[in-house]
């Protein structure tokens, strides 16, 4: 029983970690709510280690499977946090000083004409800046 408990623990883990990167690599409706958050992914990882957690804890013999599986689902948890958290992440870049006027800039409009910041000097202007996924 613990080592069957022990190998559930071990796939569901297993399962948390690949998942994710099928699901970012393949399914592209699902990948930016999956990338940002992975939380469906982080419950599989946990129930994997609680899992491997009760198999070592049960009383009877032949503990080191279960105690290696066990070190396994931390060690890939800990990679996969690594992978998500620290290497992923992006640096932020400096802009201006808060309370300084930004730099002038041209767009065009859905017409087609060109219009600039300072166009709008001297006037209520709400600015919105969507970051997007791709």
């Amino acid at each position: 029983m613990r080592r069957t408990l022990a190998a559930a623990g071990f796939v569901l883990v297993l399962a948390g970690v690949a998942g994710y990167f099928v699901i970012v690599l393949s399914a592209p409706a699902l990948a930016p709510y999956v990338r940002n958050t992975a939380v469906p992914n982080w419950l599989l990882i946990v129930a994997g280690v609680l899992l491997s957690i009760v198999a070592v804890r049960r009383p009877g013999a032949g503990r080191w499977l279960p105690g290696v599986l066990l070190g396994v689902n931390v060690v890939l948890a800990g990679l996969f946090a690594t992978f998500l958290y620290v290497t992923t992440a992006l640096t932020g870049e400096g802009g201006p000083a808060v309370g300084r006027p930004a730099p002038d800039w041209a767009l065009r409009d859905q017409t087609g004409k060109t219009i600039r910041l300072a166009d709008f000097h001297g006037s209520p202007l709400l600015l919105v800046f969507y970051r997007g996924h791709w």
